[in-house]
């Protein structure tokens, strides 16, 4: 009775043992959900710090349009007078005031600060697009990267599968007198050379997979796994169209343009220096020291805050705002410029890998896979040489990989001239 409990006990122990390796087992098989481009490309605005920290530099200058708007601080102040013998004998003051001190700016200043203020935080805002334009650009390079390198791993796996089909030939015909034990062991040599290109290939995989993680504000190591979208075709408009569309949307032109308008408020503001604030004072006095409030005696002081001698600061803030115009205008013309010279580069790289997929597609694969075939049913026929088959075999994989690089390479470019253009996600 004993032995059949404890034979009983070991395998409900068992049993419990196998079935919580399987729940270990099953929970660290669970795939992570394969993400889009598109679920990328938000996970990017929502999480990467870059745009928290331009966000947060925006909302500063949003915070200042309200202080620069608001009346300057008033001033209270309380007279004893005259006191004799001490200015510290405040009992023996014979009269007292209350005064209520306020400046205000000459009509305009306020406003043309707050103005220049705005076009500080329209400029920060067309850098944080900018921003997000450029890291979506790094974004699709990595996301289509990922996606040849994944294809290059099938191109790998193809590889060894041919390269095994060779090993059996040549092994046959070796068995047959028709060929050397060489022609076996180059094959092999050729098959473990491939091995190791699987092993690069999936270490590569790994790497952009971490590089990505990254890009979208998660940590390196976690699991990640991305959709292979269809490629659309590629509609290309013309250059004048993209360098028009760029004008008017780019977030460097944006930025300029506002950069442009804060020097001209700010010449606006120089100007207005020539002009006199003004001061208002309100008095009350009393005939009843020290803290008294009656009597009924009233007093009104204004003052003329008027420019220093000669107007010679003014002229310097006039001067420096001027410069600052000057440059304002040079920069946006210098931005300009770049924004036509980045897409100008950009719409020739991909002209250029397009006439390179065309030249595959057309030429170049149906080329090599015909070769390879009528090399293997030579080589299977016990005629022609193994070198020449190993060299149609790796002509068949070079070509097969610069097929699926080329695809990759299209999408690249077409990021990069999207973000020459000024383009995000949810753009056209």
């Amino acid at each position: 009775m004993q032995k059949r409990c404890h034979r009983l006990l070991c395998l409900a122990l068992l049993s419990s043992i196998s079935l919580w390796g399987t729940r270990v087992t099953l929970g660290w098989a669970a795939e992570p959900e394969a993400l889009t481009l598109r679920h990328l490309a938000q996970e990017l605005r929502a999480r990467n710090p870059q745009f928290v920290q331009a966000e947060q530099e925006r909302a500063q200058i949003e915070a200042r349009i309200p202080q620069a708007l608001a009346w300057d601080q008033p001033m209270i102040g309380m007279e004893q007078t005259p006191m004799p013998r001490s200015p510290l004998n405040i009992n023996g003051s014979q009269g007292m005031s209350y005064r209520l001190t306020q400046t205000m700016s000459f009509p305009g200043k306020k406003r043309l600060a707050a103005d220049i203020l705005e076009a500080e935080a329209g400029s920060a805002g067309a850098q944080i697009d900018g921003l997000y334009v450029d890291l979506l650009a790094e974004l699709k390079r990595q996301y289509y990267q990922l996606l040849a390198l994944q294809q290059q791993a099938a191109i790998n796996h193809n590889t060894l599968e041919r390269l095994n089909q060779i090993k059996q030939v040549a092994k046959v015909r070796y068995a047959n007198n028709a060929a050397a034990f060489v022609d076996y062991m180059n094959a092999q040599v050729a098959h473990g050379s491939a091995e190791n290109d699987v092993y690069q290939t999936q270490r590569q995989i790994e790497q952009t997979q971490q590089a990505l993680n990254t890009l979208i504000g998660r940590s390196p190591a976690q699991p990640l796994a991305v959709a292979v979208e269809p490629l659309l075709d590629l509609n290309l408009p013309p250059l004048a169209e993209l360098t028009h569309q760029a004008h008017s949307l780019h977030p460097n032109v944006r930025d300029s343009a506002y950069r442009l308008q804060a020097a001209r408020k700010s010449l606006d503001l120089a100007k207005k220096a020539y002009y006199p604030d003004v001061q208002v004072i309100l008095t009350k006095n009393s005939n009843h020291p020290p803290y008294g409030l009656s009597g009924n005696e009233y007093g009104v002081e204004v003052d003329l805050i008027l420019p220093t001698w000669f107007f010679e600061r003014e002229k310097a803030g006039v001067s420096e705002a001027n410069a600052g115009v000057i440059s304002a205008q040079a920069g946006a013309e210098l931005a300009w410029r770049q924004v036509q010279l980045g897409i100008a580069n950009a719409y020739s790289q991909l002209q250029q890998v397009i006439k390179e997929k065309e030249l595959l597609q057309q030429r170049r694969m149906p080329e090599a896979q015909a070769a390879y075939r009528l090399a293997l049913n030579t080589y299977a026929n016990n005629a022609g040489e193994f070198n020449g088959l190993l060299l149609a075999q790796q002509n068949l994989r070079d070509t097969e990989l610069s097929a699926a690089w080329v695809d990759s390479a299209l999408q690249q470019a077409k990021a990069a001239l999207d973000a020459a253009v000024g383009l995000g996600m949810e753009s056209p």
